[in-house]
């Protein structure tokens, strides 16, 4: 069963937010490689909110360490983190291929 993984994080700065996400689209082969979907959300100048999808609850474990990693490389940044993972439960998806927001820009 498909379960998803979700992170709302608070950043120090918008000039944090900016470097961050921007960070984080260019290491997702790298941190989060095993996810089959990630999408990072801007939900203000200094907040963004990431969603991975992951084929099963052992896939995303295998990559704990990892994400744990990625996170400590953050921390400085970061004002407030916090995130639940759970079981897929709907998911539907009628998006077009989206090469512009691919970058992460």
């Amino acid at each position: 069963m498909r379960v998803g993984h979700c992170a709302v994080i608070e950043f120090n700065s918008e000039s944090d937010a900016k470097e961050e996400i921007k960070k984080f689209a260019s290491s997702r082969s790298t941190f989060f490689s095993k996810a089959e979907f990630v999408v990072d959300m801007e939900t203000g100048p200094t907040s963004c909110l990431t969603f991975l999808i992951y084929s099963s609850r052992d896939e995303l474990e295998a990559e704990a360490e990892l994400h744990n990693e990625y996170m400590e490389s953050v921390r400085p940044h970061v004002k407030e983190i916090f995130g639940y993972s759970g079981s897929l439960k709907y998911l539907s998806n009628q998006l077009p291929v989206l090469d512009h927001i691919i970058s992460g820009e």
